[in-house]
């Protein structure tokens, strides 16, 4: 007698009704069903990404999850790509859309507003998100499901803010989801591994995809073009592989191997100097950096994003003094900086001299060099933890001429003002001491100017040793 499975029943039943009630053309394969499934009752928004190898059915599937409850009155449905550009390319998720439905009785597409409406009264919308301010285009929107097409070619800013344009009426039973899909690569990718891949990290579920996965597509003739690709660009579109683009990230000469260092591990150091970055909703940040005599390297002790204003700013300044005595503070003074300068000269008699910002472009390129060859040692702690996330998401643009928009920088800047002050130091003329200890007597004395805690601008004298002399 023939034996059925109960559960490979139901999800047979499951997979025939979307295709009657939601105007899909044929059956998910497994992989594209594994991620529809994800999709439950639940009252909070839940996410999920599809993807990783091309030719894996990613905008069949998402095109799927929007459709899921289109035999729900009022339910709403939007589908994004980074530009639009991209939305109407052909064969792009769009194009898709029109071959499944246009020409459907009871379907009626609007090119004007790029929205497919279908009998019940439900919705699939089209959209994009080009620039950090095309997202408040959706700010008075309401949708039930938001499916991201190529996540990795969004910032984490315009996903987290469209998933607040998730929500429902009292009442209204069907759950809120927020469905991507992508290959790895591209500006987004390390806080979309982060959120979805890593499973140290995740906070929603990744359901992988292989070409051989898509019972529906050549594969043998498209393997055939994948492998002959760069060998980056092949592992990750051929066979899924979470790896970054080549030279994608501004600070990507950071190695943790290389530039790490346990905080027992760091030598005695004769001078200090604090950076600060001044930003916009009063998001600023501290790094303290350190040096010493006849050693090239320059190490970053603490590099951290905060909030405040400038009396919080002279606090945190006043209290990492107690502990370093810093020789200088260098900050970004242009724009709203200039204020914070004024205010906390006048307030405070702190003084901040202007971090050096010409040709930015140039001197993170002479930062990479000095990371590249382990110059730049930062500390392993919490206190570098703002820093170090930064240098691994702050991606360039296309072109590789400055940021993207939209990424943390204000640590990453912080140090690299900070270092750029450093190696002026470094350059200076020196003139020869003693080894500690030495019985060799060095009458002449060297002058250094820094901030001391009081809020007072004085003169820190260096003895023969090196020990500061009140």
């Amino acid at each position: 007698m023939l034996r059925i499975d109960p559960i490979a029943a139901y999800i047979e039943v499951r997979r025939r009704a979307l295709v009657a009630r939601n105007f899909v053309p044929h059956l998910p394969f497994a992989r594209q069903q594994e991620f529809l499934e994800l999709s439950g009752g639940d009252t909070e928004c839940s996410e999920a990404l599809y993807g990783g190898a091309a030719g894996g059915g990613k905008s069949d599937a998402l095109l799927m999850a929007a459709a899921k409850y289109l035999h729900v009155p009022g339910y709403a449905a939007l589908i994004l790509r980074k530009s639009f550009a991209d939305l109407a390319l052909e064969d792009a998720i769009m194009a898709r859309a029109q071959e499944w439905w246009c020409g459907v009785p009871g379907i009626h597409w609007d090119p004007k507003l790029y929205r497919f409406d279908f009998p019940a009264g439900s919705s699939v919308t089209f959209g994009y998100l080009d620039s950090e301010v095309d997202k408040f285009k959706y700010q008075g929107s309401a949708f039930h499901c938001v499916c991201f097409d190529e996540l990795t070619q969004f910032t984490e800013s315009k996903y987290t803010y469209l998933l607040s344009r998730i929500r429902r009426k009292a009442g209204f039973n069907v759950p809120l989801r927020a469905c991507a899909a992508s290959n790895p690569g591209g500006v987004g990718h390390d806080w979309v591994f982060k959120r979805f891949v890593d499973p140290r990290t995740a906070l929603a579920p990744f359901v992988p995809a292989l070409l051989d996965d898509n019972i529906h597509l050549d594969g043998a003739s498209y393997r055939k073009t994948l492998e002959k690709l760069d060998p980056i660009t092949r592992e990750q579109l051929l066979r899924g592989v979470w790896i970054r683009d080549g030279g994608g990230l501004v600070y990507g000469h950071f190695d943790t191997g290389r530039n790490l260092i346990a905080p027992g591990d760091v030598p005695p150091l004769q001078y200090h100097l604090a950076a600060l970055d001044f930003g916009v909703n009063d998001q600023n940040a501290l790094a303290v950096m350190g040096w010493r005599d006849h050693d090239p390297c320059i190490y970053i002790l603490k590099a951290r994003r905060f909030t405040g204003l400038v009396e919080d700013v002279a606090r945190e300044l006043r209290g990492e003094d107690k502990i370093y005595h810093f020789v200088q503070v260098v900050g970004d003074v242009g724009g709203m900086g200039k204020l914070f300068q004024a205010e906390l000269a006048a307030r405070f008699s702190i003084p901040i001299a202007p971090a050096e910002k010409t040709n930015k472009l140039g001197y993170i390129r002479l930062f990479n060099g000095a990371l590249a060859n382990g110059l730049v040692r930062v500390v392993d702690s919490f206190e570098t933890l703002d820093l170090r996330d930064e240098w691994a998401g702050l991606p360039w643009d296309a072109r590789g001429l400055k940021e993207v928009e939209g990424f943390d920088n204000h640590a990453a800047d912080a140090s690299l003002y900070g270092w750029r002050a450093t190696t002026a130091y470094h350059n200076e003329a020196r003139e020869e001491r003693p080894l500690a200890g030495s019985r060799v007597n060095v009458p002449r004395r060297i002058v250094k100017e820094r901030l001391i805690t009081d809020g007072r601008v004085a003169v820190l004298i260096h003895g023969n040793a090196g020990h500061p002399t009140p």
